[in-house]
């Protein structure tokens, strides 16, 4: 009796351990995880950059963003003597960039200097990069100021760099400072603005798995 008694509480002395060792392993990775979260902004959005170019490549289409502003103003002040807007379809049909350069044309920038560029549909924007610089390329501009989405200019940036440089093209990635502004502001309480953190980190991470989109 004694000698069972001791083997089960030898047992139940290994669970409490084996079960503190889990809790404490939870816990440890939720420390992390609520960390990283809070970390997003700071991981994903490289500092504001502005630099003279060739042309401006405008990507950042989306009803939140000031960027039409933005770029129009860099337009007006020199940085770029052209504008590229790009876009994949959202329906048939429609490309936001032709929306962004008929904006762009009412805010005073002329349309000779305004073009629309259409992407295909693909599952990231390492695919469609290559369609982009083969367009700068023919047009024989050197130098490229990508403005984007904030959330995702630290990657742009990386993506940009491997796929421009190597063709002879130097490449800035920025966005609108208004932008990050209006998306780091209280961003954890927001709906759009979690989606909009998480999905990037998502998304990355994700790309970063296979060699085409990367």
């Amino acid at each position: 009796m004694g000698e069972h008694f001791g083997e089960w509480l030898a047992v139940t002395e290994k669970k409490k351990k084996w079960l503190r060792r889990a809790f404490i392993s939870f816990a440890l990775f939720l420390a992390v995880c609520v960390a990283l979260f809070f970390a997003l902004p700071r991981l994903l959005i490289a500092p504001v950059k502005t630099a003279q170019a060739d042309v401006i490549l405008h990507a950042a289409m989306d009803a939140k963003s000031k960027s039409d502003d933005y770029v129009a103003d860099l337009y007006r002040r020199g940085v770029a003597g052209k504008i590229i807007c790009v876009s994949s379809q959202i329906s048939w049909e429609i490309y936001p960039a032709d929306f962004a350069r008929e904006r762009l044309i009412s805010l005073g920038v002329p349309a000779q200097d305004v073009l629309s560029l259409h992407l295909p549909l693909a599952p990231c924007d390492a695919m469609k990069l290559p369609l982009i610089v083969d367009f700068v390329k023919s047009r024989g501009w050197k130098s490229v100021l990508w403005i984007g989405r904030p959330e995702s200019s630290r990657y742009a940036d990386w993506l940009g760099r491997r796929f421009f440089e190597k063709e002879g093209i130097d490449v800035t990635a920025s966005y609108t400072p208004s932008d990050r502004e209006e998306l780091t502001q209280s961003w954890w309480r927001t709906h759009w603005k979690v989606q909009r953190f998480v999905g990037v980190a998502m998304n990355i991470s994700l790309d970063l798995l296979y060699s085409e989109c990367r």
